[in-house]
């Protein structure tokens, strides 16, 4: 029998954020590397600063990720202290502490180096500090406010205390197989692979996404990012032996870019995602979701980042006719998520609007696994009117659930509705409110949309995407 090639699998986008809640390319990572290490695949990243694809420990990778993800704020600041042998030490940390404030409160990014530095000192001496200073830290850095960061601080606690070995260069031998489930911001990674092509026969097939920052270059964050991932794109046009996508819609947007660049492209392959969340996660109604007394039935869900492309003003313009056609019984609408780019004018808006916030309207930010199976599994009804999506997800999980999704029509949001979801224009809002009213008020309307769901849904799993990414591998193309 003819010994496969080795496979190599690339997470850098996971190692990059691993501080957050895995969704999006970091999700995807994080479940097909697992698939395809268990079978042999060696798991690695690119080091930016020693410009190397490295082997990394990804069993330990998983243990930090799940280690993080089982912490919160009111036990990181109860644990047991230990004696500090430098009181000094609380001076500099208490000034360490403000200076990072101030940079948060203007940057809200805590991956750059003067945050990252400055959150490792603060990690370091943690376990010395007594509960009140640790929740006087918590208090300045507003950790109770932002998920995210206090997500970014407990994994910088947990790789603190977590001994590893430096990552080892991966030597690739001749003919060996890379797999790029992300996106690379730098050049340099392709150069590599270029070089790796020629010298050792190198086989180079990657996942593609979506071509947002091209296509839709007003929902991306600057002229910079959209130079550089357009670059990227070009090199993987240039580089890459397959190409895979999420949905027929991205396959064939990647088609028509690569004639539109005059490239030369094998037919894209293909590969849908999948949601397992209803499969692999017990729900559970947390003290942080007790909070929002959400009424079982009573609540709608739209699971999102907050950024402009997903349309969360018109969503919030739909509710806002909805209660003042229906008053009470209207429900709640849920904004489930985290905080993305140009957030702030949603928030402004919705905030200064006392008929809404609060009342017919909340925002659930960074919920665990089990916090979203649990709105989901008790939602009346999701709401997806995203501007351009390159899968959609949470149609997907909404589906998963048995729960009726009312979807924007563009881009791939039907294929991911299964033919089992309402679609409309993202911006038709004529539609979109007949439709809310049926499904609120129409007798019977609602549960046999559900009942449909669950008769012809077709469920998927991560192990079947990883199957079907370890197929493209090894098929006759990729050789």
């Amino acid at each position: 029998m003819t010994q496969q090639p080795p496979i190599y699998v690339c997470v850098t986008n996971l190692l990059e954020s691993r501080y957050q809640k895995k969704t999006g390319i970091p999700r995807v990572e994080y479940e097909v590397a697992q698939y395809l290490a268990a079978r042999g695949a060696t798991v690695v990243a690119w080091s930016a600063r020693q410009r190397q694809f490295r082997a990394i420990d990804f069993a330990a990778v998983l243990e930090s990720i799940t280690r993080a993800q089982s912490l919160d704020l009111e036990t990181i600041c109860t644990e047991p202290q230990r004696p500090h042998p430098l009181r000094a030490a609380k001076r500099l940390l208490a000034s360490t502490s403000a200076a990072l404030a101030r940079h948060l409160s203007v940057t809200r990014e805590p991956g750059r180096t003067l945050a990252h530095t400055a959150f490792r000192r603060i990690a370091a001496a943690w376990p010395h500090l007594s509960p009140p200073q640790r929740r006087a830290i918590a208090t300045t850095l507003r950790l109770a406010e932002d998920t995210d960061r206090l997500g970014y601080f407990i994994d910088v606690l947990v790789e603190t205390r977590t001994v590893t070995k430096a990552p080892a260069v991966v030597d690739f031998p001749r003919d060996a197989r890379l797999l790029l489930l992300g996106i690379w911001w730098d050049q340099r990674p392709l150069d590599e692979i270029a070089r790796l092509k020629r010298e050792r026969g190198l086989r180079f097939i990657a996942l593609v996404h979506d071509l947002v920052p091209i296509r839709r270059p007003q929902f991306f964050t600057d002229e910079t990012g959209r130079a550089r991932f357009t670059r990227f794109i070009d090199g993987l046009l240039a580089t890459a032996d397959t190409l895979c996508a999420t949905s027929a819609h991205v396959a064939g947007d990647v088609e028509a870019y690569a004639r539109e660049r005059a490239a030369a492209l094998q037919p894209v392959v293909r590969v849908p995602l999948c949601s397992d969340l209803r499969r692999s996660v017990v729900p559970r109604h947390t003290a942080a979701l007790a909070r929002h007394a959400l009424e079982p039935g009573r609540f709608v869900v739209y699971v999102s980042t907050i950024n402009p492309r997903k349309n969360h003003l018109f969503a919030y313009r739909l509710w806002r006719r909805l209660v003042e056609e229906l008053g009470e019984a209207a429900p709640t609408l849920v904004f489930v998520g985290q905080r993305g780019w140009r957030y702030e004018a949603l928030f402004e808006t919705m905030t200064a609007d006392t008929l809404m916030w609060n009342r017919k309207l909340r925002f659930v930010e960074g919920p665990t696994d089990e916090e979203m199976a649990w709105l989901y599994a008790n939602c009346a009804f999701s709401i997806f009117p995203s501007l351009y999506e390159g899968w959609g997800l949470p149609i997907l999980e909404s589906l998963s659930f048995g729960k009726y999704c009312l979807a924007a029509n563009n881009t791939a949001l039907p294929e991911a509705g299964q033919g089992l979801a309402f679609h409309a224009d993202a911006e038709d809002e004529a539609t979109w409110l007949a439709e809310l009213r049926r499904v609120i008020s129409a007798p019977g309307y609602l549960d046999a949309a559900n009942t449909r769901i669950r008769e012809r849904f077709v469920t998927r799993s991560w192990d079947e995407v990883g199957a079907e990414m370890l197929t493209v591998i090894r098929s006759p193309t990729s050789l």
